[in-house]
């Protein structure tokens, strides 16, 4: 085998080790170049292999899509059960190993297990103690503005209970969230003082964690939503492509989104004979007994009254022995 290397080289590589800087010499043809060994303990950083999984939520643009939404639901969920301003926003959604989210939990704090079907693993919500606090505080009657010195204090049983009846209320909106994906059944486990015995997940394993915003007038607070990124992780060819928010469905979709809940609105109807006007003097003479004479409508000619006013109008009839009222036309008014 040919000398690829002269005796020259050989000494001169050697004692560039020895001294860990090394003059590299190109060969005549190539452009010379000149370089210095670098300290290895300045230039070179361990590399986790683990953690290369953690640069996955770029390609899932779709979950957040999915908690930006839910940040609405959430909204609604605090100002229907709370009958109080509430400002939900979200703030952002990371990806982390299970350890290191345990770290970030501030103590004390209102921590609730849950499940989701048919994602497998277990997933929590998390309130900051003293958003938790004014949430109990505004339940009972408060008015929030209270200051409850949080630390060394931990949530009664009682506390705990509403909080989870709370909690209860907002898998209902992550159920609805999820809806136009997949038919999501959210579970209510158990609350957790202790984050470390949550017992969701291996240390090392990764997490979905989405944060919120929450401000009313006294108190603001974070809300945590975390789950198994594992849970997610089959779905990724949904989450890859569109997801049919008001965002994208552009105005109309807005204007849909608002009037849903007003569409559940209950309101009271009133089949009405007649209407007659008196005199104060004469509804106050009124005794058992006492006829007031009608305009000479009969029953074949009714209004229906919505919330007080006269919106239809029909007829008075009976169905398998029940009374009811069909509708003939709209009401002038």
């Amino acid at each position: 085998m040919a000398q690829i290397l002269s005796q020259d080289e050989i000494d001169a590589l050697m004692q560039g080790i020895a001294t860990e800087k090394l003059e590299v010499t190109a060969k005549p043809q190539d452009q010379e170049v000149v370089g210095t060994m670098l300290d290895p303990q300045e230039e070179i950083k361990p590399y986790d292999f683990a953690r290369g999984e953690l640069m996955t939520r770029g390609r899932l643009p779709g979950l957040e899509i999915v908690f930006r939404k839910f940040a609405r639901h959430l909204r609604t969920t605090f100002v229907s059960e709370l009958s109080r301003s509430v400002d939900v926003s979200f703030d952002s959604l990371e990806v982390m190993h299970y350890e290191e989210l345990i770290k970030r939990i501030t103590l004390p704090a209102s921590i609730h297990v849950l499940r989701l079907e048919p994602f497998p693993g277990t997933g929590a919500f998390v309130l900051e103690a003293p958003l938790a606090f004014t949430v109990v505080d505004l339940i009972f009657g408060g008015s929030g503005e209270r200051m409850i010195k949080v630390e060394g204090r931990d949530f009664t049983p009682i506390e705990t209970n509403f909080l989870g009846k709370f909690v209860n209320k907002m898998l209902l909106a992550l159920e609805e969230v999820w809806k136009p994906m997949l038919h999501l059944k959210a579970h209510y486990v158990r609350a957790e003082i202790n984050p470390y015995l949550l017992g969701a997940t291996a240390m090392w394993e990764i997490m979905l964690v989405v944060t919120y915003n929450v401000g009313m007038e006294h108190v603001s607070g974070k809300l945590l939503f975390f789950l198994p990124y594992s849970a997610v992780k089959e779905m990724q060819t949904c989450l890859k492509g569109p997801f049919p928010v008001a965002e994208e469905l552009g105005e109309e979709g807005l204007f849909a989104g608002a009037g849903s809940p007003l569409l559940e609105s209950e309101v009271s109807l009133r089949a009405v004979v007649d209407v007659v006007e008196l005199r104060l003097s004469e509804i106050v003479n009124l005794r058992p007994g006492d006829i007031l004479k009608l305009n000479g409508r009969s029953m074949d000619w009714l209004e229906l009254w919505v919330e007080g006013r006269p919106k239809f109008c029909g007829q008075a009839a009976q169905h398998s022995g029940a009374k009811v009222f069909v509708v003939s036309q709209r009401s002038d008014e």
